[in-house]
């Protein structure tokens, strides 16, 4: 089967088989998705300065960075690829949700998957990463069901916001004077 087929396929039958009455709750988590991301930056931002911790500090400074890079990329990437929104090429699609522009990549996955591994490679805690990464996959899922995004476009936005999550800390650690950053979690109790 050509990849177009299937991604269009998939898509369709997504948008199509809903759970019962679950749109509304799809629209609010795809509509939060840049809220939920600024207030766990600013959450991370609040807990360095109760606890007056410089390395949780470094953290908040790293989500921040991972939010503005993801920012310039999904943008940057949205002037210079245009693809249709699937509503518009194929009217069999329910637009259920707002889409506009491009649609490749999905913004909405590319920043939910930058936050979900940057949080769990600077926190490094089950705890942590498996209530931001099922959070990022329902935001994919809530784009694709909602008739905006290809299956294509999450998975694009998924590895490319993963890469980010993951090499931002990386290139912060590799670069900074002191080297390896603390885990915060062991310092503040949070563990």
């Amino acid at each position: 089967m050509h990849f177009s087929v299937f991604d269009i396929a998939l898509l369709n039958w997504l948008n199509h088989h809903l759970i019962p009455h679950s749109v509304p709750v799809l629209q609010i988590i795809s509509y939060t998705t840049t809220y939920i991301s600024i207030a766990i930056v600013f959450m991370v931002l609040i807990i360095s300065i109760v606890k007056r911790s410089k390395s949780i500090y470094k953290q908040f400074f790293i989500l921040a960075s991972v939010l503005i890079l993801v920012l310039i990329i999904s943008q940057g990437m949205k002037t210079f690829i245009y693809r249709e929104r699937p509503f518009i090429t194929y009217p069999f699609i329910d637009k259920l949700s707002e889409g506009g522009g491009s649609s490749f990549p999905s913004g909405h996955a590319l920043e939910a998957f930058a936050v979900a591994a940057a949080l769990s490679l600077l926190f490094s805690k089950k705890k942590i990463a498996i209530p931001v990464y099922l959070w990022a996959m329902i935001v994919a899922y809530s784009r694709m069901a909602l008739g905006v995004h290809y299956p294509s476009d999450i998975l694009a936005g998924a590895i490319i916001g993963t890469f980010i999550g993951w090499s931002i800390p990386w290139i912060f650690n590799r670069f900074t004077s002191k080297g390896k950053i603390n885990n915060p979690m062991k310092q503040s109790g949070l563990s």
